[in-house]
């Protein structure tokens, strides 16, 4: 995965800072975040998400609304519809210089903008939010005290997130003239919504409200002990990976090796992966991954070694091969079996060996234990590591 920075038009022509985050390889699909109020593309929730759909093939667009971050504007000059028309010219330049989005997300209140701006991007299989409100005025009610100098003043600073925001008369109509009754209903794509049900910020009753207005197909899932910002350790890798697997039926893949037919039997491909050194994208079969070099050895530890490939070859083979044996033997008081294989290398580097410990659970016999180990050494792995293996190579 590598991130890029792009300058992105807003819906009045300001210059948005934005930050695309790129898959190792070709992007399966393409996606949008819409951060939380007053918040930006590095907050918690919209970067770590980000980069943890683009680690799963999915490229992610991140962007600061106009006077937020790093973009270009005045906060005080926006509002919530504006935001709304912002996401949509975001998902035309996407669209217009890389691929049409697919997947729209929104944390908190990007994702109130996220479920009103969806209809307006017709390329999109699928919105998913992450502690969305369900009505967008609820933004305003941690400085509700203050509303009254917003009528008196036309406008009132606050201090959210340890920097000064502005907020105007004009944004505070906006949220008021804003009802999500009216445009909830209208949305077509498939729907995630992800909340926390310990959310101090903006409780669970939210995506319930939402999940009631809005039409099928749609999900709610629970992000337990999640932080409203996703803050906590592992908490927006673990939303990302939720909306990675949920997206996944809806999405029309675009990248080249979706398409291609699956590999014959006993057949490897690898093809180096241009933004780093070593790293390759393997297919066999139906399945392609990644593999590179550790760091210390240059790489970038994208994906698996080629050494720890062969030695996870050798341990999953001997499991599978034990109980193959146990099935025809029909010892059905096997329970688990559990392969660890070890490299070592001798002290002078000269001999390589593979240590492999083998625990067998269950109350086998002495017999049909015996009989189960001595299986271990007939996989098709081990034969080829047992014998001398004749590689001939050839130019194409």
């Amino acid at each position: 995965m590598h991130s890029v920075s792009v300058k992105v038009p807003s819906s009045e022509g300001l210059m948005m800072a934005a930050t695309l985050d790129l898959p190792a390889t070709t992007p399966v699909a393409y996606a949008m975040f819409a951060h939380c109020f007053t918040g930006s593309r590095f907050t918690p929730g919209a970067a770590r998400v980000s980069k943890s759909l683009a680690e799963a093939g999915i490229a992610c667009l991140r962007f600061d609304f106009p006077g937020l971050g790093q973009s270009e504007g005045d906060f005080s000059e926006t509002t919530f519809s504006s935001n709304v028309r912002d996401i949509a010219a975001a998902a035309r330049w996407l669209e217009e210089n890389y691929s049409a989005p697919q997947l729209l997300i929104g944390h908190s209140l990007g994702g109130a903008a996220s479920l009103k701006a969806a209809p307006l991007i017709k390329s999109l299989r699928g919105v998913a939010t992450i502690g969305a409100p369900f009505d967008p005025a609820h933004a305003v009610l941690h400085f509700a005290d203050r509303i009254s100098d917003v009528d008196e003043q036309g406008a009132v600073t606050l201090t959210l997130g340890g920097r000064d925001v502005t907020i105007s008369r004009e944004f505070l109509e906006d949220l008021a003239d804003t009802n999500p009754v009216e445009h909830l209903p209208r949305l077509r794509a498939p729907l995630l919504l992800l909340h926390s049900p310990i959310d101090q910020t903006v409780g669970v009753d939210n995506a319930q409200k939402i999940f009631q207005v809005t039409r099928y197909p749609k999900s709610l899932v629970s992000l337990d002990k999640a932080d409203h910002l996703l803050t906590r350790d592992g908490a927006a890798q673990r939303a990302a990976r939720i909306i990675r697997n949920w997206i996944d039926p809806f999405l029309v893949p675009e990248n080249e090796s979706a398409n291609r037919e699956p590999l014959p039997v006993d057949v490897a491909e690898a093809s180096s992966i241009g933004s780093s050194k070593y790293a390759d994208e393997v297919r066999t079969g139906r399945h392609n991954f990644i593999t590179d070099r550790e760091k210390q050895a240059g790489g970038r530890d994208l994906g698996y070694t080629p050494v720890s490939l062969l030695i996870a070859a050798l341990a999953a083979a001997t499991s599978q091969q034990i109980r193959q044996a146990a099935r025809e033997a029909r010892i059905n008081e096997l329970d688990d079996v559990h392969v660890t294989v070890s490299r070592i290398v001798a002290d002078d580097g000269a001999q390589i060996k593979l240590r492999r410990s083998i625990a067998l659970t269950g109350d086998l016999s002495v017999g049909q234990r015996h009989e189960l180990l001595a299986a271990a050494g007939n996989s098709e792995v081990e034969q080829l590591l047992s014998h001398e293996v004749i590689i001939e190579d050839k130019d194409r």
